[in-house]
């Protein structure tokens, strides 16, 4: 933000615009910035507050906002391609199968944290560690330092812990299939964790203190719901990149991002 302004400034007072390619790249440096705040910030904040809805009977469209931030990453790229912007049809397919998929990974942990507390922490903790050492391991570099090298794999294991983030380089396509299998798989534990909590009569979070238990039969209907969500999100990524996603033909200068470098940052 405070590169942004600065230019902004500069090129206010000198009268003089700034060069068109400092601004494309300090539009993508804000465009991952807010990617990130959205996984470590807004994601788990939405994770609790959905729980204690739940608590309550209620439930709420907690990450648009993300999907949203995660759209507008993508068009910075795009950026980098000017002859393959991104139009509103492929914003919007892309904006979908993000929302699709975070809606439903949400979803999952908020069930197993309203029904099993304890050890979401745990979960998230193994999880991650398991993460950041597959970003480690892939070499995943942003920064110019060790110790910002190893912050920005820690961030990226974070994010993997919701969505999806390519950081390799060359063609990934196996490295996003095992990824989503393990993540379908993992949330298909998490939702039966959660149903089959729910069949323990004296769990300590079933009502009281003015809270509404979710029946058995509530519970299984949203963990099936979680997973055909998550399911329709992978459809969806898949026309997307069999129709909108760009690769360059021959011909085309050299030194542009390649397609599959349109998901990792530059």
């Amino acid at each position: 933000y405070v590169g942004v302004l600065e230019v902004a400034v500069h090129s206010f007072c000198s009268k003089r615009r700034a060069p068109q390619g400092q601004a494309v790249h300090l539009t993508h440096d804000l465009a991952l910035l807010r990617l990130i705040e959205g996984f470590s910030e807004s994601a788990p904040q939405m994770v609790l507050m959905q729980t204690v809805l739940l608590h309550t009977g209620e439930w709420r469209d907690p990450v648009t906002a993300i999907a949203c931030s995660v759209t507008r990453y993508h068009r910075s790229l795009r950026s980098f391609l000017p002859t393959r912007t991104q139009g509103f049809g492929s914003s919007l397919l892309y904006f979908t199968w993000n929302l699709l998929l975070i809606f439903s990974r949400v979803a999952a942990l908020t069930l197993f944290a309203y029904t099993l507390p304890c050890y979401v922490f745990a979960h998230f903790l193994c999880w991650w560690a398991v993460l950041f050492f597959v970003a480690w391991y892939s070499k995943a570099s942003l920064m110019d330092c060790a110790a910002g090298e190893r912050l920005y794999q820690a961030t990226v294991g974070l994010i993997w812990y919701f969505s999806w983030f390519n950081v390799a380089e060359g063609r990934t396509l196996s490295h996003c299939a095992l990824y989503h299998a393990w993540m379908l798989l993992d949330t298909g534990l998490l939702c039966g964790l959660a149903c089959w909590r729910t069949t323990t009569r004296d769990a300590p979070w079933a009502g009281g203190n003015g809270a509404t238990a979710l029946s058995v039969d509530t519970v299984a209907i949203m963990s099936g719901c979680v997973g055909a969500v998550y399911v329709t999100g992978l459809l969806v990524k898949l026309l997307y990149y069999k129709v909108c996603h760009p690769t360059l033909r021959s011909g085309e200068p050299e030194g542009l991002p390649s397609a599959e470098d349109l998901e990792k940052p530059l």
